[in-house]
């Protein structure tokens, strides 16, 4: 791994924002209600976008114990969180060692469409729940309970949620005292040459909202669950926190850095880039199609000249305290769009690995420690 120190010029410079529509989710009542005892079966479904989902929480309960269905794993609460960023369901397992082990599920509404009540997130007479929302994603939290807690760490996963990098990251950050919180940051990621039609009246800027909506998606969320582990670990709130992006989960990262700002200490972008437009029209794992009634769109000025939460465009702003990992011969996330990221931040500190994308995660364990220990020497 080639390291490449930061250059000694680099200045982050603050994103000004305001022509960018805001974030807006539909809010709740506050309420935080454990509803264990009386759930069965959670079904949340994603709708709207480019690839609906489906998500399930079962239990099944004996007289002295709740089990959850997916993991066998002993249930100890299942809380329903609702408030200002919408509905968030949290399932803490039971102690395991010195081990707290937790899944979850934020469920966000728009504007665009009709909010269920509070009740309706309720369990009904025969324990059942049915959400569907315009915007969702699941998460995992994890952190060890007989040491001390140094700081919180965000890991947003690339596709297909919590694969082998995430989890040999995690375990490092894990040991040197670190709250996990793994985001599926692409949980629902459209399939292989997904075809995108644009209504021709300014493709640049519906392309913006869409890519809009999975980044505010990834932000609520991230709000949601940083209220939930100030509440389970209050003393969290004053110490570090960490922003790592892997892959996909590296393109939402820069956006909800730009929201949380001075809270955070560090960010890790591994395998990312900017100008999306452009990775998932020729990454090797997207290969979007762009239309205007049926001719290739591949504006990449257009796209590129309207303010957005593109890595592209929230670049500068990365901090002081920046680390960008990237693959030389990428041809998924693709190398010059890695460098495009590196020059838009202003150079920062950047780690080359002599490969592509999946050799970089295929060694992963090579990495993860000097990752870890990279983030120490910033934050500590």
């Amino acid at each position: 791994m080639q390291r490449v120190p930061a250059s000694v010029e680099r200045k982050p410079t603050p994103i000004i924002t305001d022509e960018l529509s805001a974030c807006d989710w539909q809010l709740l009542p506050e309420t935080n209600q454990n509803i264990l005892n009386k759930v069965n079966t959670l079904t949340c479904e994603l709708v709207g976008g480019l690839s609906p989902e489906k998500m399930e929480f079962s239990f099944v309960q004996s007289l002295d114990e709740t089990r959850a269905k997916h993991s066998k794993k002993l249930a100890d609460s299942f809380y329903l969180q609702t408030g200002e960023f919408g509905a968030n369901y949290y399932l803490e397992y039971g102690p395991q060692d010195d081990l707290r082990d937790c899944i979850g599920r934020w469920c966000g509404w728009s504007n665009e469409m009709e909010c269920q009540s509070v009740e309706q997130l309720l369990p009904d007479e025969n324990g059942n729940v049915h959400v569907k929302s315009d915007g969702g994603l699941v998460y995992r939290v994890m952190w060890k309970t007989k040491e001390p807690v140094c700081g919180l760490a965000f890991v947003y996963c690339g596709l297909g949620g919590l694969q082998n990098a995430s989890k040999i990251l995690g375990t490092e950050l894990l040991e040197n005292g670190w709250a996990i919180v793994y985001v599926y940051t692409v949980l629902n990621a459209p399939k292989y040459n997904t075809k995108i039609m644009l209504t021709g009246e300014n493709s640049a800027q519906e392309i913006v909202d869409l890519f809009d909506k999975k980044y505010c998606q990834v932000i609520a969320a991230t709000k949601s669950i940083q209220q939930i582990v100030e509440q389970k670990i209050p003393k969290i709130q004053s110490l570090p926190l960490v922003l790592i992006g892997i892959s996909a989960g590296a393109l939402n990262t820069p956006a909800v850095y730009h929201e949380l700002l001075d809270e955070v200490d560090a960010v890790v972008l591994i395998a990312g880039g900017a100008n999306m437009f452009e990775i998932v029209r020729n990454g090797e794992f997207t290969k979007w199609k762009f239309s205007k009634m049926f001719t290739p769109f591949t504006d990449d000025a257009a796209y590129l000249a309207l303010p957005s939460r593109d890595p592209y465009y929230l670049a500068p702003e990365l901090p002081e305290n920046t680390l960008l990992v990237h693959a030389n011969w990428d041809k998924i996330v693709p190398a010059k769009n890695g460098d495009l990221l590196w020059k838009r931040a202003g150079q920062p500190e950047r780690w080359i690995f002599s490969g592509g994308h999946l050799g970089l995660f295929m060694t992963f364990d090579w990495h993860a420690d000097d990752i870890v220990e990279w983030i120490d020497s910033k934050v500590n």
